[in-house]
């Protein structure tokens, strides 16, 4: 069985992304597994012994305190253990092949100085060591609504990156239906013909390669400047019932680019929804 692996640490935003985290595993029948990484032998301590036993202790108190919330979705909880110099992002991947997952969650962090905050993350560091799809919640975050089906709203802005979106998130997707949204905002004026036509072909390679089950459309919205881009992709967000917003880029891209820069970034901060990258290939 493939399964939804999410980073749990008992903190209130951890927990958010785990209703998120439990509804994607439900709606495609995922099995659900809670992880939490933490060092065997803590700073904090002189005696290695006494510290593994603290930190053991620690760790079998947050499964059984997590154990209901796991259990909503049918899931369970996993203590993976740091090994000697590696980090947290390394041993959440790890974990998540071990699994045999199909999506990492995970909730950023974020402080009045979100952007740096952000750009220094787990979830960045994650992104350059794995092409595994990535659900990301942010401060804004809010529960869940249960519906038929899944909507994903993918933000598209060129055609490589569009077919990554597809291509990466097909397993994970491929065992329900899903109702997809493919969204491109320009702030360039009105659109061609031409780039209507090449967005007519990004859409359809997109519904080429997700499952006959899912259910593809596309929005060409226009807006008058870019500052105007995030406003109106939280706007067809609420108009179509999206559940996740859905977009390819990379930790480098992430840090400079449109869709990998301030708006996604910025969308992250804001929306009441969890956003699901992928790696740009």
């Amino acid at each position: 069985m493939a399964r939804v692996v999410v980073g749990l640490d008992g903190s209130a935003q951890s927990l958010q992304t785990l209703e998120h985290a439990g509804r994607f595993a439900r709606a495609f029948e995922h099995e659900l597994v809670g992880v939490h990484v933490v060092d065997p032998v803590p700073e904090e301590t002189i005696s290695p012994e006494k510290g593994r036993l603290r930190v053991a202790q620690r760790a079998a108190k947050l499964e059984r305190d997590l154990a209901g919330d796991l259990a909503r979705f049918d899931g369970r909880m996993r203590t993976v253990y740091l090994r000697p110099g590696e980090k947290v992002a390394p041993a959440l991947v790890r974990a998540a092949a071990e699994e045999g997952a199909v999506l990492l969650a995970l909730a950023t962090r974020s402080t009045g100085r979100w952007r740096r905050t952000l750009l220094g993350s787990v979830a960045l560091e994650v992104l350059d060591h794995d092409h595994l799809p990535l659900m990301l919640t942010g401060p804004a975050i809010e529960p869940p609504l249960t519906k038929d089906g899944y909507r994903l709203l993918f933000l598209s802005d060129e055609a490589v990156g569009a077919a990554a979106l597809a291509r990466l998130l097909h397993a994970a997707m491929a065992r329900a239906e899903a109702r997809v949204t493919v969204l491109h905002v320009n702030a360039e004026g009105e659109a061609s013909h031409l780039d209507r036509i090449a967005f007519e072909h990004r859409v359809a390679r997109i519904e080429g390669l997700l499952s006959p089950n899912d259910t593809v459309t596309g929005r060409l919205e226009r807006v008058a400047s870019p500052e105007d881009v995030l406003a109106r992709t939280i706007e067809v967000a609420a108009e179509t019932g999206a559940e996740a917003f859905a977009l390819a880029t990379s930790s480098h891209r992430l840090k400079r680019r449109l869709w990998g820069g301030s708006t996604a970034l910025s969308l992250l901060a804001r929306s009441r929804l969890p956003l699901i990258v992928v790696s740009r290939l």
